[in-house]
């Protein structure tokens, strides 16, 4: 009897997670999307949105540690909890309250410990599986926030790039054997695998294309975050152009010419409603960190 109601009481307690995790994800998406339409923009695209929807971020990161923590049996795993969520939970909490490069910043150092710890728990979890609790919501977080670090690494236009695509590489093939002699080496004859063979051949893909983008991003992200060798230049707005569909976030660029080239630059949704074809805008020249420079519009 008093097993049946613990079951029912966990139950209802699963789904309260579930509803809650639904709610918060279904508003911050449609801030993220409004925010960024064309007929919703100077609404939601406002501070008072912005701190609800990382708030909101950081609030579910902490329910989620919170959860997490109670299933933890052992001591590393409630404290690899409590680290690898709140580190997160941080970041997102204080990033309006400082400047962007300085919290890309902070995510990149919450992304590099929160893998160390993941890759920790696995090694962990592989000797004693039955004394730590670990599911897939654990690295699909870490691909997340390297997902984000990879949305600010997208907004620079780089100048005379081709030589960025060398390190990429060589990291990302570097990074990918390590990886698989890893895996190979230590996690491949667990049950998981043993069981369904093109789940592990769908594995060894994952980690090849994790690790390039792992290498590309980390690149990225280091040669913007680490610099402020910054020229501003005014340039004038050839063109406005709109990227939209129904699978992608809308994105607004500006047609402009830099050393009698042109090239697009990714603006605002408030900066490109606000300005016209012809009229002047001061953008940002970098040198980059690792040397890869690159132009951008700052607020």
């Amino acid at each position: 009897m008093v097993n049946e109601k613990n079951k029912t009481t966990k139950a209802k307690r699963d789904i309260g997670y579930k509803v809650f995790y639904i709610i918060g994800i279904s508003i911050i998406c449609c801030i993220g999307f409004f925010g960024s339409s064309y007929f919703a923009y100077d609404f939601f695209n406002s501070l008072f949105f912005d701190i609800l929807s990382t708030l909101l971020i950081a609030l579910m990161l902490c329910v989620r540690s919170i959860q997490t923590f109670l299933r933890q049996t052992t001591l590393y795993g409630k404290i690899f909890t409590l680290i690898y969520y709140n580190l997160f939970a941080l970041a997102f909490t204080v990033r309006p309250l400082i400047s962007g490069r300085l919290w890309v910043i902070l995510l990149f150092f919450s992304f590099i410990i929160a893998i160390i710890l993941l890759i920790i728990l696995a090694f962990k979890y592989v000797r004693a599986p039955n004394n730590y609790f670990i599911t897939k919501y654990e690295p699909i977080i870490a691909l997340l926030m390297l997902v984000a670090l990879m949305v600010v690494a997208s907004r620079q236009s780089y100048t005379g790039a081709q030589g960025m695509w060398i390190p990429v590489v060589i990291c990302g093939i570097i990074l990918s054997i390590c990886a698989l002699i890893t895996f190979i080496k230590y996690f491949k004859n667990i049950d998981y695998f043993k069981e369904d063979g093109g789940e592990l051949i769908a594995t060894y893909i994952i980690i090849v294309a994790l690790c390039f983008f792992i290498s590309f991003t980390t690149i990225a992200t280091v040669n913007y975050a680490f610099d402020d060798s910054s020229t501003e230049i005014s340039v004038q707005v050839l063109d406005k152009k709109i990227q939209s569909g129904a699978r992608t976030v809308t994105s607004y660029y500006f047609q402009i010419k830099i050393d009698e080239t042109e090239t697009q630059l990714d603006v605002p949704a408030d900066v490109f409603h606000s300005t016209e074809v012809g009229e002047y805008i001061e953008i940002k020249l970098y040198n980059g960190a690792l040397g890869y420079s690159y132009y951008i519009y700052e607020n």
